[in-house]
C-alpha cells in the first residue's frame, strides 16, 4: 500500500507468499515492480521455464477459489518479474491471475506487465484459466503458462472477453485445454468493450501429448469477438482434436448483437499437428451478430493437418461460411482432407491464391469448380495430390495446377521440415509481384 511510482518490491526467491494480492488503484505515473530477489538469473527477453523456479518467488492463489492476483477498478502501473503464480487449493478456481472484472471502459485496469514468470494450477484442483486478460495496455511476455487443461472444462491459458485493449502476448509458452488463447466467449456490456488492438507474437502454443483423451480440447487459437488482431510468428503444435484456428463470431449468450471479428492478420506461423486447419464462421448462426470483415491469412506453414489415429478431424485446410474480405495467400499446407469447404452462405471478396496446398480427397467443394466464380476465388495455386486421388476426382477450378507428389515442388529440405522453395524449384518467382509460391518460413525452434 505504501509503494509509489518507480518503486521495486523484492520478494525472496524460493519463498511462498500466500493469499490474493489485489492491486490497488493509486495515482502512479511509473510502474511499481514486484520481482524476485534472484531476477538477475532470469535473462531479459528470454523465455523462462519451470527449471528456473528456484530463481522465482511464489505467489499462491487465495482460499475458496480466489486468484493469486486481482485488480481493483482502474488499478494501473504494476509489473511482475520472476514470479511463480500457483494454485495450492483443490477448490475450483476461475482464474489464477485476474486482470479486470467486468469494469466499464472508463475504469479498466491498465498498464500491467508480467515478464519471465511461471503459472501452473494445482494438481488436484481445477483452474479455469491462467490469465483472465480483461485489462488495457497489458503485456505478458517471456513466461511459461502450463497445465490449464481438464476434462469437461472450458479452460484457457489466456482469455479476454471484455475491455481487453492494447495488449501484447509475446514470446511465451502457453498450454490450454479448450483454447490456448481466446478472445471473446462471454458478452461484453457494450461495443466499447469488444477486445481490440491485440498482438500475439513469437509464442509456442502446445497441448501436451499426455493430455490425449483426458482433457477437453477444441483449438489452439480462437477469436469470437475482437477487432484489430495480429497473430504472427507463433509455433502451434499438437491440437489432436478439431481445428488449429477457430475464427468464429459468437454473440455468446444473445446479449451482444454487436459482436464482430474485424481486421485480423494471421501471418508467419507454423502449425504442426491438428485435426483441421482454420474454421471460419463469418456470422453467428445462432444469435444476431455483425459480419466478419478483413481477415488475412498469409505465409503460414501447415504440417500434419489430418484426421487419423493421431488427430481427430476431417483434415481440411479451410472451412468457411459468410464474411467479407477474406484473403488467403502464400501459404504451404499438407492437409489430407479438403482444401476448402464452402458451406451455407458464400463469403464476399474471397481470394485464395499463390498457395502450395494438399488436394485431399475432395479438393475444393461447395461451389461449381467449372464456374467463372470459382476461377475468380482461386488463382495460381499448386495442389499436391498427397492422397493419390485419380484424375477423375480432381476438384479445383481452372487457373490452378496439380502435381502428383510433394517431390515435384522442390522444397529445400523436407526431412528437416524446411519447406521453403529450393533455388532450383520451378515455382520460385511464380506468385504475384514476383514472389515465390507458398510460404518462405524456416523451421522454428521448440
Amino acid at each position: 500500500e505504501i509503494a509509489t511510482s518507480g518503486d521495486v518490491i523484492e520478494l525472496q526467491a524460493g519463498a511462498v507468499y500466500s493469499g490474493t494480492i489485489t492491486l490497488p488503484n493509486k495515482p502512479l505515473t511509473d510502474y511499481v515492480t514486484i520481482q524476485s530477489s534472484a531476477v538477475g538469473n532470469l535473462v531479459p527477453d528470454k523465455r523462462v521455464s519451470p527449471a528456473q523456479r528456484s530463481s522465482m518467488a511464489t505467489i499462491t492463489a487465495g482460499m475458496l477459489g480466489r486468484p493469486a492476483i486481482a485488480t481493483a477498478k482502474g488499478a494501473h502501473h504494476y509489473k511482475f518479474i520472476g514470479i511463480e503464480f500457483a494454485a495450492t487449493s483443490s477448490t475450483y478456481n476461475y482464474g489464477l491471475v485476474v486482470l479486470g472484472n467486468g469494469e466499464t471502459a472508463v475504469n479498466l485496469p491498465h498498464h500491467i506487465e508480467i515478464d519471465r514468470s511461471y503459472m501452473r494450477p494445482n494438481k488436484t484442483g481445477v483452474v479455469r484459466r491462467g490469465i483472465a486478460l480483461n485489462s488495457a495496455e497489458t503485456i505478458v511476455k517471456n513466461s511459461y503458462i502450463e497445465g490449464f487443461g481438464f476434462p469437461g472444462e472450458e479452460t484457457q491459458g489466456i482469455c479476454g472477453w471484455t475491455g481487453t485493449r492494447n495488449v501484447k502476448i509475446l514470446n511465451n509458452y502457453i498450454e490450454g485445454g479448450a483454447e490456448n488463447i481466446m478472445f471473446g466467449g462471454a458478452d461484453p456490456a457494450s461495443a466499447d468493450l469488444i477486445p481490440i488492438d491485440i498482438e500475439v507474437h513469437g509464442n509456442y502454443l502446445n497441448k501436451p501429448q499426455a493430455w490425449a483423451d483426458k482433457v477437453s480440447v477444441k483449438t489452439l487459437f480462437e477469436l469470437k469477438n475482437s477487432k484489430r488482431v495480429r497473430f504472427t510468428g507463433n509455433l502451434m503444435t499438437n491440437n489432436w482434436k478439431g481445428s488449429a484456428f477457430r475464427i468464429t463470431i459468437r454473440n455468446q449468450d444473445n446479449g451482444a448483437p454487436f459482436s464482430t471479428i474485424e481486421d485480423v492478420l494471421i501471418k508467419d506461423n507454423i502449425i504442426d499437428g491438428a485435426g483441421d486447419g482454420i474454421n471460419i464462421l463469418g456470422k453467428d448462426d445462432l444469435y444476431p451478430s455483425q459480419v466478419l470483415k478483413n481477415l488475412t491469412i498469409e505465409n503460414n506453414l501447415f504440417l500434419n493437418i489430418r484426421g487419423d489415429k493421431e488427430f481427430e478431424g476431417g483434415g481440411y485446410l479451410i472451412q468457411v461460411t459468410q464474411g467479407e474480405g477474406i484473403t488467403i495467400v502464400n501459404n504451404t499446407a499438407f492437409n489430407w482432407g479438403s482444401t476448402i469447404k464452402f458451406y451455407d452462405t458464400m463469403p464476399k471478396a474471397f481470394v485464395f491464391r499463390d498457395n502450395i496446398i494438399g488436394h485431399g480427397l475432395y479438393g475444393v467443394h461447395g461451389i461449381d469448380n467449372r464456374s467463372a466464380q470459382a476461377q475468380t476465388l482461386l488463382q495460381n495455386n499448386v495442389f499436391m495430390n498427397l492422397n493419390r486421388v485419380p484424375t477423375s476426382d480432381y476438384a479445383f477450378p481452372a487457373g490452378n495446377t496439380i502435381v502428383a507428389s510433394m517431390d515435384e515442388i522442390g522444397f529445400a529440405d523436407p526431412n528437416a521440415k524446411d519447406f521453403r522453395l529450393a533455388p532450383a524449384s520451378k515455382y520460385r518467382g511464380k506468385a504475384k509481384n514476383g514472389k515465390n509460391l507458398g510460404s518462405d518460413l524456416a523451421p522454428m525452434p521448440r
